[in-house]
C-alpha cells in the first residue's frame, strides 16, 4: 500500500460518513468508472437477452452482478491511490481482476448481504479460502451491519426507481388508445410478453446507474475499517512530520560561517577538557534511577493523559436482570402499603395470562385459515363442498344457462347488447368451473380468487381465455368502458372452445 500516493483524505470517519465518501469518489470519477462498467454491462445483458427469456435474462444478469462489480471496484481502487486507468487498461486488467474468490462469490456466497464491503478482500488482498474468511470476519466487526443496511438500502431504490419506471411509462400511454393498459396490467395482463420486456429493460437501466455506487460505498467503508485497523491516517501524519524534518537541516545550513567555526571551537575545548579528566576506575551505579525506569506504568498514565489520546466511547449493551438465584432484598419498611404491591402484582400476572391468551387465540385463528383455505379442513370433516348459487350477483345454475352459450352470446352481440352477451358468457364459464372442472368457489371470493382457483383445474390456453373474459367483464361491467363489438365477438366465438360441456 503506498500511502503517500493517496488520492483521498484518510481520517477515521462514521461508517455512514464513510458510505458517501464512496458515493463522493464514484461522482468524482463518474467518467472513467461508468465507462468502465457500461462496457462490460451492457454487452452482457444484450447476450442475456439474444439468447434466453427476459425473465432468464433478468435472472442471469442479477446473479453475474457479483463477477461485473469488479470492473468498477478496479478502477476505484486505482483512483484512490493516485492512478486512474484507462478503458482499456480496465479490460486488460479484468482477467487478473475475476479472480480469486469468482467461483465463491456467485456461488455459496452470493447471498451475503454484504458483499460489496467483503469484495476487496479477494480482489484486492488476494486472499482466498479460510484466509479470506477469517479476513472477512476480522474487517465485519463493528461495521458489518453498516455493510449490510447498504445492500437493503439499494435494494429498495432499485424497487422504487424500477417502479417509477414502468409508472413513467403508464403515465406516457394516451388513454384514448384502448383505455387498458395500466401499471398492474403491465405484470398481471394479457400481453406477457410486453411484461417481461419491458420489466427486464427497467431492471437493466436501475442496476446501470445504482450498482457503481453500490460498490463504491462498500469500498469506502473497507477502507474506512482498514484505517482504523491498522493507523492508515497515523502513517501518513508521520511520513509528513518526516519529510518536515528531513527539511530543515537544509534550512540550518544557510546559517553564518562564523557560528559554525566558534561552535566548532568550542567542542574541541570540551573534548580536550574530558580528556584531561582521569577516568574512574569502576563505573559507579547512578544513586537513583529515572522515574521512568524505575516506574514505567506511571510513565505511561502521564502519556496516556495527554489530549491526543483523550478519547471516548459510549456502548449500549443488554444485560439480562434476571437469575436463577433470587436476588436479596432489603425489607420492607413497615409503614409500606402491603395491599397496593399486592394489587400491582396482581395485575402483572393478569396481563401476562391475558398476553399468553391472545397469543393462544392468534395461533388457532392462523391454523383455522390456513386449514380453510387449502381445504384441509372440510376433508377432515367428510364434508362435501355445495356450489353456490350466484356468485357476484350472477345466477350460476346450469339450468339458468342456454343450451347453446356462445352462439346466444354472439346474437346478442351483434344485435348491440354487449353486456348481455358479456354477463352471459361470463355466467357460463362460471358454471363450467363450478359443475365441470370442480373449482371450489365460495360466495365471498372476488374475481381474482376465481383467477388463482381455477389456475390448477384448467390448461394454460383455458386459463388464458378466463383471465381474458374476466378482464373485459371488469372494463365494461365495473369502469363502464366501451368495448369493441370485435373483440366480444371474438370471446364469443372463443368460448366453445375452453368451456363447452365435455362429453
Amino acid at each position: 500500500m503506498q500511502l503517500d500516493r493517496l488520492a483521498v483524505q484518510l481520517r477515521l470517519r462514521n461508517p455512514w460518513e464513510a458510505i458517501d465518501l464512496g458515493f463522493a469518489m464514484v461522482r468524482t470519477w463518474m467518467r472513467e468508472v461508468y465507462a468502465a462498467w457500461f462496457a462490460v454491462f451492457l454487452p452482457v445483458c444484450a447476450v442475456a437477452l439474444l439468447l434466453l427469456p427476459p425473465q432468464w435474462a433478468t435472472l442471469l444478469v442479477w446473479w453475474l452482478k457479483p463477477a461485473l462489480d469488479r470492473v468498477v471496484l478496479h478502477v476505484l481502487a486505482s483512483g484512490v491511490f493516485g492512478e486512474l486507468p484507462r478503458l482499456r487498461d480496465t479490460l486488460r486488467a479484468l482477467p487478473r481482476a475475476l479472480s480469486p474468490g469468482l467461483i465463491a462469490s456467485l456461488t455459496w456466497y452470493r447471498l451475503f448481504l454484504a458483499r460489496s464491503f467483503n469484495l476487496p478482500v479477494w480482489q484486492l488482498e488476494r486472499q482466498r479460502g479460510r484466509a479470506a474468511r477469517l479476513r472477512r470476519q476480522q474487517l465485519q466487526r463493528r461495521v458489518g451491519s453498516h455493510a449490510v443496511w447498504l445492500t437493503m438500502a439499494c435494494i429498495h431504490f432499485e424497487i422504487a426507481l424500477g417502479l417509477s419506471a414502468v409508472a413513467l411509462y403508464d403515465l406516457l400511454v394516451p388513454t384514448a388508445g384502448d383505455g387498458e393498459f395500466g401499471l398492474f396490467q403491465l405484470f398481471y395482463g394479457n400481453n406477457q410478453q410486453l411484461a417481461q420486456w419491458s420489466f427486464a429493460i427497467a431492471y437493466f437501466a436501475v442496476v446501470s446507474v445504482l450498482e457503481p455506487a453500490y460498490v463504491g460505498g462498500g469500498f469506502a467503508l473497507y477502507l474506512n475499517r482498514r484505517t482504523a485497523l491498522e493507523g492508515w491516517d497515523l502513517e501518513v501524519a508521520l511520513r509528513r512530520i518526516g519529510q518536515r524534518a528531513r527539511a530543515e537541516p537544509r534550512g540550518a545550513a544557510a546559517a553564518p560561517a562564523g557560528g559554525t567555526i566558534a561552535a566548532s571551537l568550542l567542542a574541541a575545548a570540551l573534548a580536550g577538557a574530558l580528556l584531561a579528566v582521569p577516568a574512574p576506575a569502576r563505573a559507579q551505579a547512578p544513586a537513583q534511577p529515572p522515574a521512568a525506569a524505575e516506574r514505567p506504568a506511571q510513565a505511561i498514565k502521564e502519556i496516556l493523559k495527554r489530549p491526543e489520546f483523550d478519547e471516548y466511547r459510549t456502548r449500549t449493551v443488554l444485560e439480562y436482570l434476571g437469575s436463577k438465584k433470587q436476588k436479596e432484598t432489603k425489607p420492607r419498611p413497615r409503614s409500606e402499603s402491603v395491599g397496593w404491591a399486592t394489587f400491582i402484582d396482581a395485575l402483572a400476572q393478569l396481563v401476562r395470562i391475558l398476553a399468553w391468551a391472545a397469543v393462544g387465540v392468534a395461533l388457532v385463528f392462523l391454523a383455522y385459515y390456513l386449514l380453510r383455505h387449502f381445504g384441509l379442513l372440510r376433508e377432515a370433516s367428510g364434508s362435501r363442498y355445495t356450489p353456490p348459487v350466484t356468485l357476484f350477483g350472477l345466477d350460476v345454475r346450469p339450468d339458468s344457462l342456454p343450451a347453446d352459450i356462445a352462439s346466444e352470446a354472439a346474437r346478442l352481440a351483434r344485435a348491440g347488447e354487449l353486456l348481455r352477451a358479456l354477463s352471459l358468457l361470463y355466467r357460463g364459464a362460471l358454471a363450467a368451473l363450478l359443475h365441470r372442472d370442480g373449482v371450489e368457489l365460495a360466495s365471498g371470493d372476488t374475481e381474482q380468487d376465481c383467477l388463482r382457483k381455477s389456475r390448477p383445474r384448467l390448461a394454460a390456453p383455458a386459463h388464458a381465455y378466463f383471465a381474458r373474459l374476466l378482464g373485459a367483464w371488469q372494463q365494461l361491467a365495473y369502469a363502464r368502458r366501451r368495448l369493441p363489438a370485435a373483440e366480444i365477438e371474438s370471446l364469443c366465438t372463443d368460448w366453445a372452445l375452453h368451456f363447452e360441456a365435455r362429453a
